[in-house]
């Protein structure tokens, strides 16, 4: 496998596809930035802050995302545009997967479940676990987080315990 490690500056065209959801954004004082999946495997529920450009004010998502893993934690990471990932797809798993520690808190591991992305000034919440087998599609979801619409990129990781 190849190892992709991406450096987000500039945004590219995102075709549509099923692995996009537009964001549901409800104001909420809310700001998890981990979660843990119940025993009986309940889905995980979290939410964030959406990324903003400037003074822009998007609102925070509210998500609910099934685990992938039997025993598992979620973390989400925010990280300052530009940064770098080093990431790829794990034929074992079938996931998207960390392949060296990052400074902001994913872990070699961890799978990459969902990043958030743009469609021109309108944000949504891209699911790479969906499309982990179409692993340019990913690379193209997060290269829309660039600073033409957006400070700051949010990926979601689940980390085996």
């Amino acid at each position: 496998m190849k190892l992709a490690t991406i450096l987000f500056v500039a945004a590219s065209a995102v075709p549509a596809a099923s692995g996009f959801a537009q964001l549901p954004l409800r104001p909420t004082a809310l700001s998890t930035t981990t979660a843990r999946a119940q025993t009986e495997r309940a889905e995980f529920e979290f939410s964030f802050e959406i990324p903003k450009k400037g003074i822009a004010d998007v609102g925070t998502a509210e998500v609910r995302l099934p685990p992938v893993l039997e025993n598992s934690e979620l973390v989400v990471v925010r990280y300052d545009l530009p940064f770098g990932l080093s990431a790829e797809p794990d034929a074992a798993s079938g996931q998207v997967v960390v392949t060296k520690d990052g400074a902001n808190g994913e872990k070699v591991g961890d799978i990459l479940r969902q990043t958030t992305y743009w469609r021109g000034r309108e944000p949504g919440l891209f699911d790479v676990s969906k499309n982990a087998d179409n692993f340019d599609l990913v690379v193209q979801a997060l290269v829309t987080n660039d600073l033409s619409v957006a400070d700051e990129i949010v990926l979601v990781f689940e980390r085996p315990l």
